[in-house]
């Protein structure tokens, strides 16, 4: 009986000793990685994968991905900038000639019935939208888009026949140059031909003829080129005043032509910014 009683009395010493090992004891890492996304309501949990989490960017009142640096919350605005050239002179809007193809030559600029100027660059202080691979496509002896940004260059042939191009490092917006000329070969149809480009400098694209038709890369990190209408909008301003500066480069034998412009951004809203090349 003593017996008996003595080795019931361990049992139950033994049982509770486990019990208190089990509850006592540090959960696995994979148990804390678990309980991150299933902890109850209420529980000062931080899930990378959830909004808000230092590995995820915040975003604004719309939903949008805030950039690097920009306030928290939605605090961000946009800025809505139109570009305008009014009573643009018929030489500027003609075309100058017709192209080895004997197409007609693009004019200088191509401005909307209100005035608006498509293909221009634009830069805005404080502005950092997704970098991109600047894609120009040869086709029929024309080059498009004529204005294009990007950290690095893409050339892509359309032609049926292998063809010569010229590339140029012009500068900047402030002080343009004319540039060393480099070949760039390009063979039939469907071929790309890639180049690296400076960080910050502008160049131009040629096609090979005595009076080439060009485009311009500009590798500028705070750059947009209005559309159709003569606009772009840039989006996740930080509030405050952003100065503007607008250009129309040179070319079908008329020289660049650029305007500037100051806005204050308001969070949480779109602010519109007109910007005139012309007098």
């Amino acid at each position: 009986m003593v017996a008996a009683g003595w080795a019931s009395t361990m049992r139950v010493a033994w049982v509770g000793l486990v019990g208190l090992v089990a509850c006592s004891s540090k959960p696995r890492p994979e148990d804390a990685v678990r309980g991150g996304r299933d902890a109850p309501a209420g529980s000062a949990v931080s899930d990378a994968s959830a909004p808000g989490s230092a590995a995820a960017p915040p975003a604004d009142a719309a939903g949008r991905d805030a950039l690097p640096g920009a306030p928290v919350g939605g605090a961000t605005g946009d800025l809505q900038i139109r570009v305008e050239w009014a009573n643009v002179p018929v030489a500027a809007r003609s075309s100058p000639g017709r192209t080895p193809c004997n197409t007609p030559r693009a004019p200088s600029v191509a401005p909307t019935t209100t005035w608006g100027i498509p293909d221009a660059l634009v830069v805005i202080n404080g502005a950092a939208p997704p970098a991109t691979i600047a894609h120009i496509t040869l086709a029929d002896c024309t080059l498009s888009p004529r204005v294009a940004i990007g950290a690095s260059l893409a050339v892509t042939s359309a032609v049926e026949r292998p063809a010569k191009l010229v590339l140029r490092k012009r500068g900047t917006l402030d002080q343009l140059v004319a540039g060393d000329p480099i070949s760039v070969m390009l063979p039939i149809a469907g071929h790309t031909v890639t180049a690296a480009i400076d960080a910050g400098a502008i160049y131009s694209l040629e096609t090979d003829a005595a009076e080439p038709e060009i485009a311009f890369i500009a590798s500028v990190s705070n750059g947009y080129v209005t559309e159709a209408n003569g606009q772009v909008i840039a989006y996740h301003l930080i509030p405050g005043v952003h100065t503007a500066t607008a250009w129309l480069p040179p070319r079908a034998g008329q020289p660049a032509r650029v305007g500037h412009g100051t806005a204050r951004v308001v969070a949480g809203d779109l602010t519109a910014l007109t910007i005139r090349l012309g007098p």
